[in-house]
This record gives structure tokens, sequence and C-alpha cells, in this order.
């Protein structure tokens, strides 16, 4: 595999990065939602201690309401206007409620009448819809408004109870009259009397008119007709009861209602909460009070000025959401990183899964239904999953007690929807994605062209080794890299071992002519005087013994060549059979000094040893033979270069693990390209000739045995620059 292809493999591991990110943004959201919990969770309790006093006077007078009225109607607030039209277009989302068959207690369930209530800040808004068949309009100029079909709403109790009756002539606007007894005559606007009953009809004041609209429906299930009513809320009273009368025909009178409802006690939102909730609102958050039943008493409730801002900024909101809106890509990758960043393990594994919104709406303080009161009780604080959405829904229930009883009148419902969050871990979670898979990409794409170039300069490196040896074996010039790394530094050896090829290729050429020379002369000088000993006479004793010992010389020079070249194969068959014991090597160099002093009387010998340890023997761990013979050579070599007369100087210094045996001598100085070639076999840069034959294997031995110890060899010039220092260090052990 090339290096490129392992660099863009091993450049994969950026892609931990990404994964990275997620885990930390994961971690984020992790951090947010506790905090998030733990803010609403703060915020409930002051809110339940603002609306106690309120929610205990209300559930007060309900109590008291219940009595009278075991029933109760539940009106929900409505903050958006509504259209008096007879139409129930409004009404989809509000609950209906039971219209019973006169004389029993049956629900219409056959006819499918029903009504439907709700409030805003000044009416209550009623729907009802009523299955006739043969509807009976008022007539002009009849006695009573009773004699035609009519709704009759029944307000109070006992004395205080008032009668109103909403007809109409025909479809379209209704009219709405009121009853009174005959003593209240004098100070009434009597409209029509009936004698018998003493029953007075007049029309409501201005500021308590009702406003409704009669709307006939037909359809292929049934035909009937809608009455939609606002009635202002200072016109009511505790408790309600609607009656629906179906006149068949002018002449009966109806005096049994065909539907009616329980006695029914009104509850109401309680817009006082309004105010007091104001500054806990936030625009994330939504906030509901509930009673102990489930129904919600805190309408929401904006200005027109508020209303004109919402839509102004609901305006500015799309137009801002419309420009920019995300591409398809986008989305895909949005939903993508939060597939990630979840991953399927939560969906799957019911003990990581988060447990599915118990309510019915998402925004409770909008709801027109009631809320289980068991749920209240059952869910607490806890973040919940919407169904088949990404949302989920932060839900805070703190409880309400009674000023006095302690007792649970109601609940604070604060929640708040993840969008805020999503958003946010979302818009983190492309930049830290997007940012990690360029930041992988450029890494990459840099690790690529750094392994281009890595790969040209070893592949320039292999082309120029290759072209460095000629296929007959000729040392081509090599240009050595200038660069400061190891790829330089490869170079530059490569640079050196071909110097040394080309050094060692150079003697190897010179040496048959070295051998042709040394051994033509001793050839020559025994060759000629064999002739001449031809051609003496036998009598001329004198010159006949001078030529014969001119032969021998040569023979025997012929015969010191030879040995010295057989001498290296047979010191490694010395090597390998020579007895290794502890040696006192101070001593054993010492006597050698002083018998290269006898050997050599030209040269001044002169021993120095220096010890980290006080004992006065240095002891090592070799063949003394052979240590002897390395001793030899090194002294040879020394006093063939060193001037007569000059002092050579053996120095043995000792420390715990090693020895250091060195040879120096005043003389001509190594040349740079051969300091490290001298100990190899037949290598030799003497240039003047001697009697004795020198063929460069003398250091050639000292570097067998000194690898046969583990040591190391080196030569240099000295410090002054004055001649030439050979050091071998011996391990001790």
């Amino acid at each position: 595999m090339t290096l490129r292809k392992q660099l863009i493999i091993v450049s994969l591991c950026l892609l931990a990065l990404p994964w990275a990110g997620c885990q930390y943004v994961k971690e984020m959201e992790s951090v947010l939602r506790q905090n998030q919990q733990q803010l609403l969770q703060s915020a409930a309790k002051p809110i339940a201690h603002i609306v106690k006093n309120t929610l205990s006077e209300q559930y007060t007078k309900n109590a008291t309401e219940t009595k009278i009225a075991p029933k109760m109607l539940y009106t929900p607030f409505r903050n958006s206007p509504i259209a008096i039209d007879g139409y129930d277009d409004e009404w989809k989302n509000h609950s209906p409620h039971a219209l019973f068959f006169s004389g029993s207690k049956e629900i219409s369930q056959d006819t499918h009448s029903y009504f439907k209530a709700s409030t805003n800040k000044g009416n209550l808004l009623l729907f009802f819809h009523i299955e006739d068949s043969n509807i009976v309009y008022h007539r002009p100029g009849s006695p009573s408004p009773t004699h035609n079909d009519h709704l009759k709403i029944t307000l109070g109790e006992k004395q205080q109870q008032q009668t109103i009756v909403l007809y109409t002539s025909g479809q379209g606007s209704i009219q709405a009259v009121t009853s009174h007894h005959s003593n209240d005559l004098k100070n009434s606007n009597i409209k029509n009397s009936n004698i018998n009953n003493q029953t007075t009809w007049k029309t409501l004041e201005p500021s308590q008119r009702i406003q409704g609209y009669w709307q006939e429906m037909s359809t292929d299930m049934s035909t009937g007709y809608n009455i939609e009513l606002s009635i202002p809320l200072s016109l009511l009273k505790e408790n309600i009861e609607f009656s629906i009368y179906d006149v068949n025909n002018v002449k009966n009178i109806a005096t049994i209602p065909t539907f009616t409802s329980d006695t029914l006690s009104l509850l109401q939102p309680i817009f006082s909460l309004t105010d007091k909730l104001s500054a806990f609102q936030q625009p994330s958050w939504d906030i509901a009070i509930v009673n102990s039943k489930g129904w919600l008493l805190s309408p929401q409730i904006q200005s027109s000025k508020n209303t004109k801002n919402y839509e102004k900024n609901s305006n500015t909101l799309k137009t801002n959401i419309t420009k920019s809106s995300p591409s398809l890509w986008e989305s895909a990758l949005s939903r993508f990183y939060r597939y990630i960043m979840e991953g399927v393990v939560e969906e799957k594994s019911p003990s990581h899964a988060l447990p599915i919104w118990p309510f019915e709406s998402a925004q409770l303080s909008q709801s027109k239904k009631k809320i289980p009161p068991e749920t209240l009780t059952r869910y607490q604080n806890q973040w919940y999953r919407v169904p088949h959405s990404q949302r989920s829904i932060l839900s805070v229930i703190n409880p309400i007690h009674h000023t006095d009883t302690r007792e649970v009148i109601g609940y604070v419902i604060l929640t708040q929807s993840s969008n805020a969050l999503l958003s946010l871990t979302n818009n983190a979670l492309l930049r830290i994605i997007n940012l990690s898979l360029t930041t992988a990409a450029l890494s990459a794409l840099i690790l690529l062209g750094f392994a281009s170039i890595l790969s040209y300069r070893i592949r320039n490196l292999r082309n120029q080794a290759e072209k460095a040896v000629t296929h007959d074996g000729k040392v081509q010039p090599f240009s050595a890299s200038k660069s400061k790394d190891e790829i330089g530094d490869l170079s530059r050896s490569y640079a050196v071992l071909l110097q040394r090829i080309q050094d060692y290729n150079h003697y190897l050429e010179t040496l048959s002519g070295k051998l042709a020379h040394e051994l033509r002369t001793p050839l020559t000088i025994s060759k000629s005087s064999i002739e001449m000993l031809k051609m003496v006479d036998s009598d001329d004793t004198e010159k006949y013994q001078r030529y014969l010992l001119r032969a021998e010389e040569g023979l025997e020079r012929l015969r010191l060549i030879l040995n010295a070249m057989s001498e290296a194969s047979r010191v490694e068959q010395v090597i390998q059979h020579s007895d290794i014991h502890q040696v006192d090597i101070k001593n054993l160099m010492n006597e050698m000094c002083l018998a290269y002093q006898d050997s050599y009387p030209d040269f001044t010998f002169t021993f120095h040893s220096h010890s980290s340890t006080p004992t006065p023997e240095i002891s090592l761990h070799c063949a003394p033979e052979l240590i002897a013979q390395m001793l030899d050579k090194l002294i040879d070599n020394a006093t063939g270069f060193a001037p007569k007369h000059s002092e050579i100087l053996l120095s043995l210094t000792s420390t715990d693990k090693s020895v250091r045996l060195s040879v120096d001598n005043t003389g001509p100085l190594l040349p740079d390209s051969m300091q490290q070639q001298l100990f190899d076999s037949m290598v030799s840069i003497r240039e003047e000739k001697t009697e004795t034959p020198h063929l460069g294997l003398g250091l050639y031995i000292v570097k067998l045995i000194a690898q046969h110890h583990r040591g190391q060899l080196s030569a240099s010039n000295n410090a002054e620059n004055t001649g030439v220092s050979f050091c071998v260090e011996l391990p001790t052990r």
C-alpha cells in the first residue's frame, strides 16, 4: 500500500471530530433541558402563591353554587372575535353539551341536538343546534312570543329568577324579551300581557341586549336550525337553564319544552388572573391555571394593540421565514444530524424513550376541553415527546392549596416547547458538524498533499539510488538533499554510503596494481639473482653467496606477502576458539608498553591509566592473546606513520561499565573520507614504500577482535590536529 493511501486511511480518523461534536451538543442539550426544568420549577411556585387567594375565593363561591345547581357549565375563554351568523365554523374545537327530551332525563342522542358554550371578556357565547323538521316562526300580532318555536333561558333561583325568551319571525336576527310578574307592571314598559298567568314580556335594557342569529340548516341526514347568541355577562346570574320549545301548529301553544338542560352553575375563566400572570409571561412559556376538576381558569387575553403588534410581528416573521427558508439540502442535513445525535436507540429502547405528551392540546392555556384530573397528579415535572414530531414539551405542574383548609384547589401548569431549544441545538449541531467536516476535509487534503510531496521525494530518492550504481558497478555522482528532516538524513546517508563504495571500489581497482608491484619486485630480484648465479664461476664464492642471498631475500618477501594475505582468515579461526576470562588489563598494557619500547628503540612509548574506582587493578573479561594481537596491530600502524624518535601514547580509561584503550601518535592526519573505512579489509592509505609489505589487513584484524569482545572501534584526528588517535571501547562484562 502506498504512503498516500496509508495517510488517507489515517485521515479517516478525523471523522471522529463530528462524532465528538455530536456528543458535545447532546450533552449540551441535556444540560439545557435540566436547566429549563429547574427554571420552570422555580417559577411555578411563586405563580401558585400569587393566584392562591383568587382561586380560594372562586372555590368557595363554586362550592356554594354547587349546592343549588350540582352540575356545572364551563365556558372556555375565546380570545378571537366571533361572527354571530348561526354557522358552526368557529365552534369546531368546542365540546357539545347534552340536551334532554321533555319530561325525562334521557339524552337526545337520536336527534343529535346539543349546545356549546364559550365566553370572551364581556359576553357569554352560545351555540344551539336543534333538529326540527317543521319550524314554526313567530307571527306578527301574536299575543305571546311563546306561541311559536322559541328558546327560553332561565337565570337565577326562586324570587331572583328571570326568564328570557328568544324567538324570530324568520331566518335572521332574533328578538329577546324577559318576563316579569304583575306587581312589577307599573315600573315596566309592557309589550305583551297574558292575563291568565300574569306574565308580561318586555325588551331588555340596551346594556343587556342579546345579539343572536337564527339559521336554518338542512342536510341529507337531518333538518333543523342553529341559534348563535352573545349574552352580556352583566345579565347572567349564578345559575342558568336552557329550554327548547317546538310548536307543531299555531293553535297548540307549547307549554312543555321539547329539549331541556339541567340547572347549571356557570364556571368562567377568571380574568383578573391575566394581569397577575403577565409578569411571568415568556415568549416560549405557556402558563395555565386549572382548578382541581381540570377546568382552565386563566384566559389568555390579547389587547387590540398587542393583537396588531402580534399580527405585524407574525407577518414580519413569515416574511423572514420565506426569505430565509432552508433549502431541501439543509433540511435533509438538519434531519440527518438530528437523527445522528438522538440515535435510533432512544426511539427503540423504552428505557431511554421520553413518555408521550398526555394532553390533547400542546398549549394548555388555549384548551377548550376539560383536562383529566388524574393526569395532573400522575405527571408532575417531565419532558414529553410529541407523537409524529421531533418536538418535545417540558411540563411542570405545581399544586395550589386553599388558604385556610390547605386542600388542593388547583394547579399551575407551566410548559415550554423545545422549538427554541431544538433550534438552538440544531444550529449548534449544524455549525459543529459542518466545521468538523470542513476541518476533516481540509486536513485530509493537506495530508494528501503532504503525502504527495513525501511520495515524490521518496520516489526521487529511489530513482537517484537506482542510478547511483551502474550495471558494471561504477558509482555515479549522487546529490544529497539539504532538507533537515528524516528523508534528507536518509539522502545524506546514501551519499556517504555511495562515497564509501566508490572509495572501496577505487581501492579494489588499484589493488591488482599494488599486488603486481609488490610481487614484481621480489620476483625480479629472485629471477635476476638466479640468472646471475648461472653466469658466476663456481669458484667465485663471494659472488655466488651474494646472489644466492639476494634470491633468498626475494623469496622471503614473497612469503611475507602471502602470509599477510592469509592472516585475516587465520585470525577469524583463532577468534572462534579463543578462551575468554578475567584479566588485569592495566598490568597487561603496562607490560606490552615495556615490550614495545624494546622492540621499537626508535620510538618513545608512554602508558597512562585512569580509573573511576579506587582499586589498583582494572579487570576486563577478554581473551588476553587477542587483546595483545590487537595492540600489536595498532602499534605497528602507529610506528608506520609516526616520525622516528616521536612519542607513542598508550592510554587506559576505566568506568563501571567499560574500559577505553587508545593509541595516539603524531604524524599525517586521516583523510575525512577514509576515517570510517580504515578498518575494512584490504584498505590502506600508505604512500611511502617500505621493506615490509602492507596490504591494509592490520586494522581489519583489530576490527574483528573488537567486534568479538562486543566493543566499538573509532579513528580520528586528535584535538590539536597533530596526529591520529585510535580508540577501542570494550564492555567490562
